[in-house]
């Protein structure tokens, strides 16, 4: 049986990791992210996950029909009381290990390409951009294959920025 100050640590280290990389992120997102990092076991994790949403420390909020953690302000108060707790080697390796992350999970999150099927032969191509949680650009072509759909999407994903700029360029250049 693991000990009180043991949990106490490690759900500070998961509060800590969830607030530097401060951006929402699903179950599985955080599941993957610190069992790659070794952190600790699947179970462990689970059940912090569900003791720290159940005291409050973190939120579990619904967007776009998935469920996201994020740090609420309890959990912002008990990272300024007690992140001095943690060990140097911890938040070194937590800054070198989700600084990458953190910024592809943010690119991720600010620009979108998905597709659905409207009707037989009919797919919806919806590119968006977003800043601070608004919608400041958005695209939907009607494609009439899976596969077109498919590869606007890999494009938009593979360079969303190039791609933004040149269409904002051509909507604004003058036609004279």
């Amino acid at each position: 049986m693991e000990s009180g100050n043991k949990i106490a640590q490690d759900k500070l280290k998961l509060l800590y990791i969830l607030n530097y990389i401060n951006i929402p992120l699903t179950n599985i997102e955080i599941t993957n992210y610190i069992l790659e990092n070794d952190y600790m076991d699947y179970f462990s994790l689970q059940q912090l996950l569900g003791s720290l949403c159940d005291s409050k420390f973190i939120k579990l909020t619904s967007k776009n029909g998935n469920e996201y953690y994020k740090v609420a302000e309890a959990g912002t108060a008990a990272l300024d009381m007690f992140s001095e707790k943690l060990p140097e080697y911890f938040t070194n390796e937590v800054a070198s290990n989700f600084s990458h992350l953190k910024k592809e999970l943010k690119r991720q999150r600010e620009l979108i390409g998905h597709y659905y099927k409207r009707k037989d032969d009919v797919y919806i191509v919806n590119l968006q951009v977003m800043e601070n949680e608004s919608v400041i650009f958005n695209l939907s072509i009607n494609v009439p294959t899976d596969e077109l759909a498919k590869n606007i999407c890999k494009k938009w994903d593979s360079n969303p920025e190039e791609i933004f700029g040149s269409i904002i360029k051509t909507l604004t250049t003058d036609l004279n």
